[in-house]
């Protein structure tokens, strides 16, 4: 049985992400690098938005989730 999980903040992307973790092989696959990677730009814009472009911000965010699966994931 598939149970929904309602993601509002990143606390809760956090808590879905060590769930995933602790059950399934796989879960830290291509949709929750997406999902990690909107709710990073959205908070480096929420902090950063008076210093970096749109633009800038996807950048970071994408070159950040990469870090975070090739040295955290991958390990």
């Amino acid at each position: 049985m598939t149970q929904n999980t309602t993601i509002q903040n990143t606390s809760d992307l956090l808590g879905f992400l060590a769930t995933q973790a602790e059950s399934r092989k796989d879960w830290f696959g291509f949709s929750q690098q997406r999902m990690t990677a909107v709710t990073l730009s959205h908070d480096i814009a929420k902090a950063h938005a008076h210093h970096m472009t749109p633009e800038d911000v996807v950048t970071y965010a994408l070159a950040l989730n990469q870090e975070i699966f090739k040295r955290i994931i991958k390990g």
